[in-house]
């Protein structure tokens, strides 16, 4: 019995001791002595007997301790020993503190799951004695845990619920990076501005390169235009990320371009240079055709338009509106071929801006009549006029004068009827000159001269005179021509009289007096022709008239000595004599032997023939060498001579008439 009461008595005594060493130990810790207080809980811990509650307890401010002391695997215990003990008044304590050992052992995904799984509280009520003292160390990592699940949200792509922690969190680039996006996102643009500026700062990386280009937007977004611009300049100066760098440099051409800034052309340049595939590349050259338009520097637009590698239809209209306003450039300089080609191009693209395509047809169509390619004119302005009537105005903008170069063309091509048709709308025209419709009115007078309707022909010569007094000098010169074709070689000469006398200065003076002087031919008058002839020797040398006149002149000394051998032959008997030589010259003719036959023939009448029937036959086969030789106008002129002198009535008119004929 003795025995028991000693055992029991040694137990209590043990007991005694132990509880004095917790006590112990939690002062200590409470003092902040941990060495020592880690000493007293071990002691206890090891002394402890049975399911004494304050073991759990002595072990869990054991493990602070361990804590302060940097112990190692104080991580793990802490673990396993949160998880045993729930509801110790201490467990809040050390799940903090565990978590903040998992931060500071870079164990972070530990660390973020255990702070998600416990919903993240951060401990806000008075800690439990003796851990008052560390409570600068339990929250010394709450803004690291913060940041540290904000980063992980935000990586999850959970912005709402990241931006919470990022707000409260420690603040570093990244964190500052993140943040930003997140208000970025949630639309506050002035807090996105600033936390995104903070994280770029000095720095030269992808992440400061997106930074700022998401600044400026959040700028734009402001209306604060001179912070974007400056935000995109200073994306777009980084090399860390093309596709950044791209959207950046888009940005800034358009903030310089809204502002109509003096760099917008150069930066818009740049941009297509170096980002001719970008999707952002035909607006950007839209921008610049735009400007470049204003100032009517049409060659740069197009070449700014050229470098866009997949452009759209928009792009496509802008680039037939420049190659337009080239054309029209280049014609009104008179650079015909650099207008055709430009106007052709602009063709080539279809119909994507009516008003472009259906101009450039006609500058198309301008330059071929000017070329001479008069089909191709025709066909070139008839095509822009029906296009006309599909723009915005209903017709060109030239279209007066598109009609009036079709009646032209037609012309040109002998198309009498159709040219009447379009010189007619000239003359109904509101918009056409004084001068344009006398223009007209002469053309239409040569198409119904040309179709041999003389009346109609006289009547548009005489409005086009009232039409216009300047030009009547022309009218009144074809309608003294139309009387020469119906051989009123009087009244031919009196109109042109008139002429002369109303337009004494008249460029047309020369081709006057020449149709005068060919109307005393065609008379007989021959004294009267020469004087005309000679006048216009000696007042227009030089001049296509003044040739004619000189073959005028020779004509009719031909013409004297033709009536001379015709004269002398008459007086002759010799008949076979006469008949021989132009009937030996004629065989050679009749052999191809023209110049054989034509120096005989001429020896003959120059020696003369005596009978002047086969003096005429002579001169028919002359006639005949010369149109075989390819000189038709003497050949004409010898039978007009013949006709005009041979007054015999036999078969030698008949002759002379089927050869004129």
């Amino acid at each position: 019995m003795k025995h028991y009461r000693n055992i029991l008595t040694c137990l209590l005594v043990t007991m005694s001791l132990s509880a004095q060493a917790q006590q112990e130990a939690i002062k200590a810790l409470a003092d902040g002595h941990y060495e020592a207080a880690k000493q007293q809980f071990a002691h206890f811990i090891d002394n402890a007997r049975g399911e004494d509650t304050r073991l759990a307890d002595a072990q869990g401010l054991l493990l602070v301790c361990d804590y302060v002391l940097d112990t190692p695997s104080t991580v793990d215990n802490m673990q396993v020993w949160v998880a045993e003990n729930p509801v110790s008044p201490y467990s809040d304590a050390i799940r903090v503190l565990h978590r903040n050992l998992l931060i500071k052992t870079q164990r972070y995904d530990e660390a973020i799951d255990l702070f998600l799984s416990q919903e993240g509280d951060i401990i806000s009520t008075p800690l439990p004695y003796p851990l008052t003292r560390i409570s600068d160390e339990m929250s010394s990592y709450n803004e690291v845990m913060y940041r540290l699940v904000g980063e992980h949200l935000y990586d999850k792509g959970e912005l709402k619920q990241a931006l919470k922690y990022l707000e409260a969190g420690e603040k570093t680039r990244a964190s500052l990076y993140k943040l930003g996006m997140c208000y970025y996102q949630q639309g506050a643009f002035e807090k996105a501005a600033s936390s995104l500026a903070q994280s770029a700062t000095d720095q030269r990386d992808a992440m400061a390169q997106n930074a700022w280009l998401h600044a400026g937007i959040a700028h734009l977004q402001l209306i604060r235009k001179a912070e974007a611009q400056d935000a995109f300049l200073k994306a777009s100066q980084m090399d860390a990320d093309k596709d950044l760098r791209e959207m950046a440099l888009y940005n800034y051409a358009l903030t310089l371009h809204e502002k109509a800034d003096s760099k917008t052309v150069a930066v818009m340049e740049q941009f297509l240079n170096e980002f001719p595939t970008s999707p952002y590349a035909t607006p950007v050259s839209q921008c610049l055709t735009e400007a470049y338009m204003s100032k009517k520097d049409y060659s740069k637009a197009l070449n700014a338009i050229s470098k866009v590698q997949t452009p759209n239809a928009d792009s496509q209209a802008d680039k037939q509106k420049v190659l337009y306003n080239l054309a029209f450039e280049a014609l009104n300089a008179n650079k015909i071929d650099k207008a055709l080609a430009y106007a052709g191009d602009a063709v080539a693209l279809g119909n994507l801006n009516a008003e472009s395509y259906a101009e450039s047809y006609y500058i198309k169509g301008d330059c071929n009549y000017r070329l001479g390619n008069y089909a191709i004119a025709a066909n070139d302005l008839s095509t822009a006029i029906n296009l006309g009537t599909q723009t915005s105005l209903g017709h060109l903008k030239n279209n007066t004068y598109a009609v009036y170069s079709l009646g032209y063309a037609l012309f040109k091509l002998q198309r009498y009827n159709a040219a009447i048709s379009q010189f007619d709308k000239i003359v109904q025209a509101d918009d056409a000159s004084s001068a344009m419709k006398a223009d007209a009115l002469n053309r239409l007078g040569d198409s119904y001269l040309n179709m041999r309707d003389y009346d109609k022909a006289n009547q548009a010569y005489s409005q086009a005179k009232a039409t216009d007094h300047t030009l009547g000098d022309y009218s009144m010169l074809q309608q003294a021509y139309i009387e020469g074709l119906l051989g009123n070689y009087d009244r031919k000469i009196e109109i042109i009289n008139s002429m002369k006398t109303e337009y004494a200065n008249s460029s047309l003076s020369a081709k006057a007096l020449f149709e005068q002087g060919r109307a005393h031919v065609l008379s007989g008058r021959t004294d009267e022709a020469n004087a005309l002839f000679q006048s216009i020797i000696i007042k227009h040398p030089g001049s296509e008239y003044a040739k004619k006149a000189s073959e005028e002149i020779a004509n009719m000394a031909a013409n004297i000595a033709i009536q001379d051998s015709i004269a002398a032959a008459q007086d002759s008997i010799e008949t076979e004599a006469a008949k021989a030589p132009v009937l030996a010259a004629q065989e050679l003719y009749d052999g191809g032997q023209y110049q054989i036959a034509e120096q005989q023939i001429l020896a003959a009448i120059d020696k003369g023939i005596a009978r002047p029937y086969w003096l005429a036959r002579a001169f028919i086969l002359l006639s005949d060498i010369y149109k075989a030789e390819g000189r038709t106008i003497e050949a004409k002129q010898t039978l007009e001579s013949l006709k005009a002198n041979y007054k015999d009535e036999d078969d030698i008119q008949e002759m002379i008439n089927q050869r004129l004929q």
